[in-house]
């Protein structure tokens, strides 16, 4: 016959045969947040349809706008950064800088980063007729943006314990490609007077072109220099989650991009995170008009999203 023990029984045996585990149990980390791919695919497609996105240009503002806000809502302390820059084509251009901050009063802090600002002509298209018409820039601009919009959406349900950094850039592809300097013009002026003051962080990631369908994300040059163990720690979070594929062990060659211009301001180390073929090339849409929402899938975002998870996690 069985007998009930008593409820001072049953909770004696139960903390003497699991107080170990019990213990273990609440100190367990929180489980890694969901990356919701849906809602970076509506972002992406809001900021095609504001665009372009070169500064200065009523695009600029409303898409500014729409950043700011879905930031705020997440919680995040917004700060804001403006300046102006002169173009290699003699023109002088404002630049709105933004980043937003998780767990502020941490001193320990990791910085995700990409630009948001479109090209603005298609000086790569193939046909010669749309060369002066701006770049939509969704893939290149708005899908590292939507990444990180993503990244605050999930920030917001389960707040990180040390201090996440979101960095919006601005005026990053208003450049020339024979001369570097030209670009990223936004990321000089925050590396050389960052805000907040002082800023460092333990590492960083920068997203550049990362929705496309069939995207893969090698390994960048200054980024194996400069920046081995973040490349580790991206390479390792998505092994854990099963994405090897998307990571290839090949090496493409030096890209100057925003992690460049972090690294030599800051000091950190910033890996750059950025879709290319093993033969070295950009996606066939960079720079032309055909750069649009047509070749963005949900399933890259999520692979893109999930893995920065689960590095800020990881650490």
């Amino acid at each position: 016959m069985k007998s009930h023990p008593t409820l001072a029984l049953l909770t004696c045996l139960t903390l003497s045969a699991c107080d170990f585990s019990c213990a273990s149990i609440g100190k367990a980390k929180p489980p890694v947040p969901r990356f919701d791919e849906n809602y970076a695919y509506e972002q992406i497609l809001r900021y095609e349809k504001l665009g372009p996105q070169i500064p200065g240009s009523p695009g600029s503002e409303k898409t500014a706008a729409m950043i700011k806000a879905e930031l705020t809502q997440s919680g995040a302390l917004v700060l804001e950064q403006k300046t102006t820059a002169k173009t290699f084509d003699g023109k002088t251009i404002p630049v709105l800088n933004l980043m937003a901050q998780y767990n502020p009063s941490a001193q320990d802090r990791i910085l995700l980063s990409a630009h948001w600002d479109t090209r603005p002509f298609s000086d790569e298209d193939p046909n010669p007729k749309m060369k002066h018409l701006p770049v939509p820039g969704v893939n290149d601009g708005g899908s590292g943006v939507v990444v990180l919009l993503g990244i605050a959406k999930a920030l917001k349900l389960a707040p990180p314990t040390l201090g996440v950094d979101l960095l919006f850039l601005d005026a990053e592809d208003w450049g020339n490609p024979s001369k570097e300097e030209s670009y990223c013009l936004g990321t000089q002026y925050w590396a050389k007077n960052p805000i907040p003051e002082k800023y460092t962080a333990r590492f960083g990631i920068n997203f550049d072109m990362v929705g496309r369908t069939g995207a893969v994300f090698p390994i960048e040059s200054y980024s194996a220099q400069r920046a081995p163990e973040v490349i580790q720690k991206v390479r390792s979070a998505a092994h854990q989650l099963g994405y090897d594929d998307f990571f290839p062990n090949f090496r493409v060659g030096f890209v100057t991009d925003d992690h460049v211009y972090l690294m030599n301001g800051r000091g950190f180390p910033v890996m750059d995170l950025i879709h290319m073929t093993e033969q070295g090339r950009f996606p066939p849409e960079w720079h032309t008009h055909l750069d649009t929402s047509e070749f963005i899938s949900r399933d890259v975002l999520k692979v893109v999203g999930q893995t920065t998870l689960q590095v800020l996690w990881n650490e």
